[in-house]
């Protein structure tokens, strides 16, 4: 009696829960239906008792349980296309397993689809005899047929939310960014650099996944998914990721991975997870023995292709690491996403280590040219050590006087809000600037002043900005240099 009052709970709650592409049960469903509830509740009970006894340890000791196992899959410059790389396999050979592991996501920004790709078969590596994908995952939410495939008893599907066969259900907080009155643009940037932290477990027949996202900014994504493949029960399954115009550094995990695997892309070496609990020195804000110049080079191409230069050098930087932005009064600055990037100074003529602080072509300011002074900023970037910055973008004014302008401004490093922020200099477009280290005399351009406003309107402005260690060459070799991932500061 109590186990028929259970599954029935079980039925109303589905009824409640809905799917898409899935109708509420009705009288005229098929005749095993209770078979199929009965298998489901059972499932959705194990999956609750999977889930007590994880979360019946504390965070902390599941953390000290973790084993570190860094390796990349996928071209740092995200040239990779689907399937072109493969992370270790995870087994699940039981219903009491679980794969808990920690990777980085990094996506080109071509699409939404261009970042991790989840996959679950049975226990036969890739390309061998008897291979069957029972379900392919993408990390979107953007279209419900072509985000999730797979093969059921040998017959090929496409769809997301087949109650009768494979997805009973999706949940994701992505639809959160409507409310927010974003889109999925905005997700394709949250995905750079999006720390992900995924747990599977499953029951007899059903396989569990939880994906949790977090993007540099802090933001928080879900996604959450189970299948019900029928004829797994007590078979061994594995798990893997792949990519697609996308790569994913892998740096933690729960158990060991299947040792049949030979990484086919080499970490990237400036890549550091931040969460492989290593030692971090604290940022130093006194003079050091290394010291820094700073060259700046603006070129400025008027609509009509007059071209200007605009330069300035500050010499004896004393800090540890230098960040950059723009910022925009009275007007407004146009990005273009493949030419604005920075990196380590030694990696400058190396694109495979730039970092790329947009996605998409990006627009700070208001576009009525009324920003407001120091409210619209580009994405924050950074280096520890030497650097190089490059910006390229189409600058917009009201044309009300010389500084609705673009301003470049390098940094100490560290975050704006941070009381230890620091500004070596800001430099406005018009042969102007302030800052600890900022000279006038050391400012050159041969701009056109009679005609310098209407010039600047829709002007294309590139940048590039080269900070290098000064001092003797013995000491230059005890600096270590590393760019930071985009919008991360050093405090």
């Amino acid at each position: 009696m109590l186990r028929c009052a259970f599954f029935a709970s079980v039925l109303a709650a589905f009824s409640f829960v809905g799917c898409e592409k899935s109708e509420m049960y009705t009288i005229d469903s098929p005749a095993n239906l209770q078979q199929k509830i009965d298998s489901i509740a059972y499932d959705l009970l194990r999956k609750k008792e999977i889930a007590d006894s994880i979360a019946a340890a504390t965070a902390a000791a599941l953390e000290a349980r973790l084993i570190n196992d860094v390796y990349q899959v996928g071209a740092t410059d995200n040239s990779t296309g689907f399937w072109g790389g493969h992370s270790k396999y995870y087994r699940l050979a039981t219903n009491a397993d679980t794969v808990y592991v920690k990777f980085k996501n990094f996506s080109s920004g071509k699409n939404v689809w261009t970042n991790w790709v989840q996959a679950i078969t049975n226990d036969v590596p890739r390309g061998g005899a008897g291979y069957v994908e029972y379900a392919i995952w993408r990390a979107d939410n953007a279209t419900a047929n072509n985000m999730a495939w797979g093969t059921e008893n040998g017959v090929s599907w496409n769809t997301s939310m087949d109650g009768d066969v494979h997805s009973l259900q999706q949940t994701t907080n992505y639809s959160q960014m409507a409310t927010a009155n974003e889109n999925f643009a905005d997700f394709i940037s949250l995905m750079n650099g999006a720390d992900c932290v995924a747990s599977i477990t499953r029951g007899d027949d059903s396989v569990y996944v939880d994906v949790q996202m977090t993007a540099l900014s802090g933001r928080k994504l879900t996604k959450k998914y189970f299948i019900v493949e029928r004829g797994i029960k007590d078979k061994p399954i594995r798990i893997f990721w792949t990519v697609d115009n996308s790569h994913l550094v892998f740096y933690k995990s729960l158990t060991p991975a299947l040792d049949e695997y030979t990484p086919a892309f080499d970490l990237d070496p400036n890549w550091n997870s931040g969460a492989i609990e290593e030692p971090v020195e604290e940022p130093v804000e006194e003079p050091v023995s290394v010291t820094y110049r700073a060259d700046m080079t603006a070129t400025i191409t008027t609509t009509s292709n007059e071209v200007f230069t605009y330069t300035y050098f500050a010499e004896g930087l004393p800090y540890t690491g230098y960040g950059t932005f723009l910022v925009i009064e009275g007007g407004h600055m146009v990005l273009n996403p493949t030419d604005t990037y920075y990196c380590a100074l030694a990696d400058k003529d190396k694109s495979s280590a730039w970092y790329y602080p947009y996605s998409s072509t990006t627009t700070v300011g208001l576009v009525d040219n009324s920003t407001p002074w120091w409210a619209h900023f580009s994405n924050y970037t950074a280096v520890i050590g030497e650097g190089y910055f490059h910006y390229k973008f189409i600058n917009n004014t009201n044309g009300l006087t010389n500084w609705n302008n673009w301003c470049l401004a390098l940094t100490n490093g560290q975050n704006r809000n941070s009381n230890n922020y620091k500004e070596c200099f800001v430099l406005r477009s018009d042969n102007y600037g302030w800052g600890d280290y900022y000279v006038a005399d050391n400012l050159t351009n041969d701009y056109d002043w009679a005609n310098f406003t209407e010039n600047m309107k829709g002007a294309t402005v590139e940048i590039s900005l080269k900070i290098s260690a000064e001092t003797s060459a013995e000491l230059k070799s005890m600096s270590v240099s590393k760019a930071l991932m985009p919008g991360e500061t050093i405090e």
